[in-house]
């Protein structure tokens, strides 16, 4: 201790003179490091006395290991238990806390470590369902954005993934596969659409107008379109296309998946007509690979085809008799029964030649039928738009049109007893639906060019509107009354081949195109 106060007198000594320079604020912090240094030497005395004499002061910090550990707080101490269990003891170590004081351990230590595993696995297991969910919608969304990638390239692949109201549907494609033409879909076809719906329930008579705007173009064919139909009430929010590369093509423009439902890739060469059943779940489709189709459009098979030893034309379904249909082909025209398909049940021949069948058309009842054949002859142009009676297969009339122009095109007025048809003249005709077929030359719808093509024409479900294709590229608007143009619709397409008025929608119209052009005017 004498020692201490002699070294702590020496530093307090050299504090002094070290401080000479220093101002009077110096000297006090050092008189209180003075009084401060006095304390820790009693209550070192303190310890000194309460050890035994030994020093146990660590005032420059070498003596750290004297020091006593800090006594540890109760919740961290750890309390042993035995616990017993089948053929062996377990000793486990859990915190001395108010929680374990109470645990009592179990009996069987297997069979509770034996739910803890089973409870494991079931939440590994939903753990592992919900990770193959997500991996499925992901792997659907990626599959969506290619297919729609390769849509706008017009390139058409097979892809099968979950759709709109939790179903899988298929693209539409290009090209055959050497197994099967048609590849199965359970895309949502038929269906009353949101914006067919409205007009449904309207008891009233709709006004139709003639199209003002381009609402949806398609451009997926590489080649010709030859028709374009709307489907009937109430699924009329799809229309078939016809087409060259020997599809028929269902579509959808109202929607935010591919505009191509369903692709019917059924015949070997191109199709040149096509129409719906009065169901509208069934299409009748003729090609020039001699034969005709009654395809079930929801599943994508064919359920009857109809061999024919020429070129099938042109098709039409009985309006009352849903399983009976005509074809028209060089020289013949043959009544189909798709329940029994192997032979026609009825043929219509005339003693002269007809040429080939380009349209074919029935009366309301359906017991007349009239057909636009293509034989013309220097003096004379008898056959080319005949009558037949459609039970006794017989020809009625053939002096119907007595110009020398071909036909390509017939249609039925909607509301009044007469039938148009689209004359090579560059006009469209008017005839009577009753004997002896009459033509009304006081008035015809003239202005468009067909140059050659085949192209048709449609009238307005009030019968107020005819339209025209046009091979310039446009549509012309007719007033039925009147005849007179009402507009000149420019399309962009190089020909118009067909128009086709929606049954529900007033202003609503597709059109094809020669180069493979869809659109759908409103």
């Amino acid at each position: 201790m004498s020692s201490f106060l002699v070294w702590k007198h020496i530093g307090m000594d050299l504090l002094k003179g070290y401080s000479d320079d220093s101002g009077t604020e110096d000297a006090e912090q050092c008189v209180e490091n003075d009084e401060e240094s006095r304390s820790a030497v009693g209550s070192s005395k303190k310890t000194e006395l309460n050890s035994g004499g030994h020093s146990a002061i660590d005032f420059f910090g070498l003596n750290d290991d004297c020091e006593e550990e800090p006594e540890e707080p109760p919740s961290k101490k750890t309390k042993e238990y035995k616990i017993g269990s089948k053929g062996s003891n377990v000793q486990v170590e859990v915190p001395d806390s108010d929680f374990w004081k109470n645990f009592t351990p179990p009996d069987d230590l297997q069979e509770y470590s034996g739910i803890l595993k089973k409870n494991k696995d079931q939440h590994l297991h939903s753990l592992e369902g919900k990770r193959e969910r997500v991996q499925s919608f992901q792997q659907n969304c990626a599959q969506q954005t290619k297919r729609r990638h390769f849509n706008e390239r017009g390139i058409y692949e097979q892809i099968s993934h979950s759709g709109a109201q939790g179903s899988s549907f298929r693209t539409c494609h290009s090209q055959k596969s050497p197994s099967t033409n048609v590849e199965h879909t359970q895309r949502q076809l038929f269906y009353i659409h949101s914006k067919i719906s409205p007009h449904l329930t309207k008891t009233s008579n709709i006004q139709n107008r003639y199209p003002q705007k381009i609402e949806r173009e398609v451009d997926d064919y590489k080649e010709t379109v030859n028709r374009v139909v709307w489907n009937n009430p109430p699924y009329c929010h799809l229309f078939l296309s016809a087409s060259m590369d020997g599809s028929v093509r269902i579509w959808n423009i109202w929607t935010q998946l591919s505009p191509c439902v369903q692709s019917l890739c059924v015949h070997k060469r191109a199709v040149k007509d096509a129409v719906w059943s009065q169901d509208g779940r069934h299409v009748l489709s003729c090609s020039y690979d001699k034969t005709a189709k009654w395809i079930d459009v929801d599943k994508g098979s064919v359920l009857s085809t109809f061999g024919q030893s020429s070129f099938v034309t042109c098709c039409k379904v009985h309006p009352n008799d849903p399983h009976l249909s005509i074809t028209g082909g060089q020289n013949v025209i043959h009544c189909w029964d798709n329940r029994h398909s192997q032979s026609p049940c009825r043929t219509y021949t005339y003693k002269d030649s007809f040429g080939q069948v380009q349209d074919l058309l029935f009366s309301r009842d359906g017991d007349i039928f009239f057909s636009a054949g293509d034989e013309i002859s220097r003096d004379t142009a008898d056959r080319n738009i005949m009558a037949w009676d459609f039970r006794s297969t017989s020809a009625i009339s053939n002096q119907i049109y007595q110009e020398r122009y071909s036909c390509t095109r017939l249609k039925l007025h909607p509301t009044s007893g007469h039938f148009l048809a689209q004359s090579h003249g560059n006009y469209i005709a008017l005839f009577s639906v009753n004997k002896p077929f009459k033509m009304n030359k006081a008035k015809r719808f003239e202005g468009h060019k067909l140059s050659g093509y085949s192209i048709g024409f449609d009238i307005s479900p009030d019968g107020s509107l005819v339209l025209s294709g046009d091979s310039s590229g446009q549509v012309f608007c007719y007033n039925f009354q009147t005849g007179r143009i009402i507009k000149k619709i420019q399309t962009g397409l190089d020909v118009v081949m067909d128009v086709s008025f929606n049954p529900v929608l007033s202003s609503t119209t597709a059109v094809c195109g020669w180069n493979g052009k869809i659109q759908v005017l409103s």
